[in-house]
């Protein structure tokens, strides 16, 4: 894609100028997908428009009540300058106090704002700046945001000619401003993402997001191992039951044009049944270049696989008897039928610690013994029952 850049100042090659700077603007954007590349933007940034012995440039955030900075990115800063920058001399040298009144999408050459033998009699200047002979600044304010200005800042001796530079830079400045708000954007939906994947591994079922033609759209943690039972097969991101009239009903339910919900049992190949919920939603679109995109239509959610016990029912039984999570979940299972041995080898766990949790259920529920125990079980009062 070809972006039209206008260039204008006399003495320079303007074809060049303008294949340079679009190429640059290219950079520019691809570093907002991949935020490890603005070093490297940086660097060819300095590359192509500064004049020589000009190597530095950083991406700073900088605040002077109380004095603070954070870099975001950098090319060629000795080692230790970083540190030193933020620890010292943060939002308190005769630059950043005067950059800090100019507005957003400025681009400042520091000459302008101070004289160079003004700026030679400053601390900043003599301590720390002296031995690299930098004592110039070009720079563009691009974003404020609660007490602090996001600055490119590009440092270098004042007796090179930087009008190429400034020009560059303000050819860039609006590429910039914009790629880190698409950045900004775009790490806020990566952090909300994340949140959602996260809560949804944590859920004790399997849910899987799908489109009208069930493919996956996402999936949480615990989806393969419905697929490991043979409950339900993921054969090139497409989802389907193995049970054909479980499949039916999904299939039936992608058909349907209105929001809608359907609980049934899916049947795997031993004959265990799994509870599903799938619901119909209008699915979510987000505009793209050329048209646009569709998110989920379906969500389907699987309820314990084999070998577990449904989490509603252990917290039941937890509440009722008193008991830890760990000894409602016992309890539940050999109600379900399974033994102590298969319950310790399922849960990769020693017999005896196993022996030790049912002591704990038989002094809590009065149960002398596992039979009695699947009895009162048996017994409880079904949820909402008076």
């Amino acid at each position: 894609m070809s972006i039209e850049v206008s260039i204008h100042g006399p003495g320079h090659n303007a074809p060049a100028e303008w294949e340079t700077l679009n190429a640059l603007i290219g950079h520019i954007y691809d570093s907002v997908l991949e935020p490890e590349r603005w070093n490297d933007t940086l660097a060819r940034i300095t590359g192509a428009l500064c004049p020589l012995s000009w190597e530095a440039a950083f991406l700073l955030w900088e605040g002077s009540s109380p004095p603070r900075a954070r870099f975001v990115a950098a090319t060629g800063l000795a080692a230790g300058v970083q540190e030193i920058y933020t620890a010292v001399y943060a939002g308190n040298h005769p630059w950043s106090r005067k950059l800090m009144r100019y507005g957003n999408g400025s681009v400042v050459d520091s000459f302008d704002i101070i004289t160079r033998e003004e700026f030679a009699e400053s601390a900043f200047f003599q301590n720390f700046l002296a031995p690299w002979g930098i004592d110039r600044l070009v720079g563009v304010l691009l974003d404020r945001r609660g007490g602090e200005r996001l600055g490119l800042l590009l440092p270098g001796p004042g007796d090179r000619d930087v009008e190429r530079l400034k020009r560059g830079l303000r050819i860039l400045a609006p590429h910039i401003q914009r790629a880190m708000r698409i950045s900004d954007r775009v790490a806020s939906l990566e952090l909300a993402a994340g949140a959602a994947r996260a809560a949804a591994d944590l859920a004790p079922f399997a849910i899987f997001s799908l489109d009208d033609q069930l493919r996956i759209l996402a999936a949480n943690s615990r989806a393969a191992r419905y697929e490991r039972a043979g409950i339900v097969s993921l054969v090139q991101d497409r989802f389907a039951f193995t049970h054909p009239a479980a499949q039916k009903k999904l299939l039936d339910l992608a058909r349907t044009p209105n929001p809608t919900g359907l609980a049934f049992q899916a049947v795997g190949p031993s004959g265990s049944e799994c509870p599903v919920l799938a619901a119909r939603v209008s699915p979510q679109t987000a505009p793209q270049i050329g048209g646009f995109s569709v998110g989920a239509s379906l969500i389907v959610t699987l309820g314990s696989a084999p070998g577990e016990t449904p989490v509603v029912q252990i917290d039941r039984v937890a509440q009722w008897f008193d008991l830890t999570p760990a000894e409602a979940r016992l309890a539940v299972a050999l109600a379900g039928g399974q033994t102590l041995q298969d319950y310790a080898a399922l849960r990769a766990v020693s017999l005896n610690a196993v022996r030790f949790l049912l002591k704990g259920i038989f002094r809590k529920t009065g149960a002398t013994s596992q039979a009695q125990l699947v009895a009162m079980l048996a017994r409880l009062p079904s949820p909402g029952a008076d």
